[in-house]
């Protein structure tokens, strides 16, 4: 056998056993350029900086007993790059329709893990331009870390991240509305418990027409992008940010699908919540893996107004950033590592039939970067649902827009477009305050 090994540390080995035919363990990313990217370019691409750079993607996880019983990873004697890239063209008109239809045919598919766990297809004719889109088993890394790896195909230094702004003091109206808000009983509730463990030992997931078996069948959708500099005064005028506004949308989005299904009185959506790890520092090509905690976030969807959930929505989220729960989570996560395969399993199943689906939010570059000499215009990255979880959104910012998608499953969800207009719709709501505000 050619090349080294290494073991398959044991918080990337839950990964592998997770996997399950109703829900894989699947991290999946949509990329659109502007442009004919032909299939040369980018396989090229590829081989250079990422196959070559990253060795995690020529090898496979193999079974040894020697010199202890363990999956290591170990180089694909038959690597073949050509293998792992699938190449298709879409039927007319490749409109936004043709391309879910073709992501959400390949979402419910195994990869072989006979060869290096992922693969990535070049789709041409949706608008006029060329979609990448690629799938790479969870036990290679975390979303953020394969999101840097990704990003690394661009022409560009991708650099430093700037923080947001923390926004004026404009829109004073709306802002003694924010004050009143937060002044009510049922504000901040829930999400920081007095034990951090006992918080999430003891969590359950509501009752709710989401909560239902996974079926085999995913289906993606997203919603146009979002202008981050029309969420500008709606940001000066309560202190939000701009994945506070986002993930209060969500919110909205979901108490509008859950009402249209018969529930005008629903409970609030738990959804896991990925945190990274690393830090911003450069991630080097030996530090894949997963350094990444899981969060419990309660989407307030029993909240009946959108300022009401935005308001709700910050609160919670600031509890999470002063909390000490990833740390627990990705405690726990390494602690599964150990165990048996078939008691990891029930371990993970026990966390994540706490939540109703998956919420990830990442801010990438705020200018717009260049695959092979072309525009990239639109990326979206799903986490995969475990055990009976049945959606998982998409949130992230890039080139001044904030683009969402869903990825749901076809038995709970079977009218995603629903959660696009109602995300839609409470996005204008939103925007639409600090206005109104103003003039008052």
């Amino acid at each position: 056998m050619t090349g080294t090994r290494s073991a398959v540390r044991p918080v990337d080995d839950v990964w592998l056993e997770m996997d399950q035919p109703d829900n894989l363990m699947v991290v999946e990313g949509l990329m659109v350029v502007d442009g004919e990217l032909d299939r040369e370019t980018y396989v090229g691409l590829l081989a250079e900086r990422v196959a070559e750079r990253f060795p995690r993607f020529k090898q496979r996880a193999v079974w040894s007993w020697f010199p202890w019983p363990s999956r290591w990873w170990q180089e694909d004697p038959d690597f073949d790059i050509e293998r792992h890239v699938v190449e298709a063209t879409l039927p007319e008109p490749g409109d936004d329709a043709a391309l879910q239809d073709h992501v959400s045919g390949f979402m419910s598919r195994a990869l072989d893990q006979q060869h290096p766990p992922w693969e990535a297809h070049l789709i041409h004719g949706y608008q006029g331009g060329t979609a990448v889109y690629t799938r790479l088993h969870h036990a290679l890394a975390d979303g953020t870390a394969l999101f840097r790896v990704i990003m690394s195909l661009a022409d560009e230094d991708l650099g430093s991240v700037v923080p947001e702004d923390s926004g004026g003091t404009s829109f004073p109206l709306l802002r003694s509305a924010v004050h009143a808000v937060k002044a009510l009983p049922a504000a901040g509730r829930l999400v920081t418990a007095p034990v951090v463990a006992e918080h999430l030992v003891l969590a359950r997931r509501p009752e709710s027409a989401l909560a239902v078996a996974p079926h085999h069948d995913k289906h993606a959708v997203w919603a146009p992008g979002i202008d981050v500099a029309s969420l500008r005064p709606l940001r000066r005028a309560t202190g939000a940010t701009v994945t506070d506004v986002v993930m209060s949308a969500l919110a909205g989005s979901l108490r509008s699908w859950l009402a249209v299904h018969g529930d005008t009185d629903p409970a609030d959506v738990p959804t896991m919540v990925p945190v990274d790890l690393r830090g911003s520092s450069a991630m080097r090509p030996d530090e894949l893996g997963n350094q990444f905690a899981l969060v419990l976030l309660d989407l307030p969807t029993s909240v009946d107004s959108p300022l009401g959930r935005l308001v709700e929505t910050s609160t919670r989220m600031r509890s999470i950033k002063d909390s000490p729960e990833a740390w627990v989570t990705y405690s726990l996560l390494q602690g599964m590592g150990f165990l048996h395969p078939r008691v990891r399993v029930l371990a993970t199943d026990f966390f994540a039939r706490k939540a109703t689906g998956v919420t990830t939010s990442v801010r990438g570059p705020d200018r717009p970067l260049h695959l092979a000499g072309l525009p990239i215009s639109r990326l979206w990255g799903w986490a995969p649902m475990s055990a009976d979880q049945s959606f998982s959104t998409s949130i992230i910012g890039y080139g001044g827009e904030v683009h969402v998608g869903f990825k749901v499953d076809s038995t709970a969800v079977p009218d995603p477009q629903v959660l696009v207009a109602g995300l839609t719709a409470e996005i204008a709501a939103l925007t639409a305050l600090a206005p109104e505000a103003d003039a008052g």
